[in-house]
């Protein structure tokens, strides 16, 4: 269910629609308009929580160095790289890395690092003072996510920032839960359903998990990350809550703290 050889796909065939599952960010139908709007998303969604941030530190904020966990085509990562010295772009797919290189150069963004993603985050270089991760981790299975979680967690400086967003549940009927999961093993299923929704036909279905959040909040305490802001939303017309988290590292161990907006 939901390999990275998927996603290797997903950045060959139609790397945008990848990012953000929406027709007109498809292939066939990407023009100037919406490549503009893609990227003007991106930039709204760094802007906020670089907001959020500097109204916690009380003025400018700016990393040393960044990470963008599940960095797409750069989305997000052109975006930190403005407001950072170095960044380091991070996916598991070589396809969507050389479109983030494409974009760098003809953007003119040049303290950007692609890098292919491992599960222990191998190449990144020691600490980090930000790491950021967005629509991504619900595509990756429970089990795995948890562990990517640590390892993120692992990796920012003390006084640095974890900011990542995740799904923690789902409000989808149970007989559509089944069917999802069944389109998974029988490709026909997932043929009419695309059918059904105005999409390609053979188009390869996305995988969505849900995870704990409790035990994503025991990961962020030990990780020593005492406040944690979560800001509420809701994905895929409702089915899901989705949740971000924005949490500075002190390397101490503490209560935690949920801020709800």
């Amino acid at each position: 269910m939901g390999t990275d050889r998927d996603w290797q796909s997903w950045g060959e065939n139609s790397p945008y629609y990848g990012v953000l599952s929406t027709s007109k960010f498809g292939a066939a139908k990407l023009d100037g308009r919406a490549e503009s709007e893609f990227f003007e998303s991106g930039e709204a969604h760094v802007r906020a929580v670089f907001d959020a941030i500097e109204r916690r530190e009380g003025g400018v904020w700016r990393p040393e160095i960044a990470a963008d966990i599940g960095c797409g085509v750069g989305r997000l990562a052109m975006p930190i790289a403005g407001r950072s010295g170095r960044v380091f772009a991070v996916d598991v797919s070589p396809a969507m890395l050389a479109e983030v290189e494409y974009n760098c150069s003809r953007f003119g963004v040049s303290n950007l690092t692609p890098l292919v993603s491992d599960d222990a985050l191998s190449k990144l270089p020691g600490m980090l003072d930000f790491v950021h991760s967005y629509l991504v981790l619900q595509h990756i299975p429970t089990r795995r996510g948890m562990r990517l979680i640590g390892e993120m967690a692992g990796r920012v400086s003390d006084g640095g920032y974890l900011a990542f967003q995740l799904y923690v549940g789902c409000n989808a009927s149970v007989w559509l839960r089944g069917l999802v999961r069944l389109r998974y093993w029988l490709p026909p299923v997932n043929w009419l359903r695309n059918f059904s929704r105005g999409r390609p036909l053979f188009e390869r279905p996305m995988q969505l998990n849900v995870y704990p959040f409790g035990e994503v909040v025991s990961i962020l305490r030990k990780s020593g990350f005492p406040v944690v802001e979560a800001y509420l939303d809701e994905e895929a017309g409702g089915d899901f809550e989705s949740v971000f988290i924005l949490a500075k590292r002190s390397g101490v161990a503490a209560s935690i703290s949920n801020v709800y907006s």
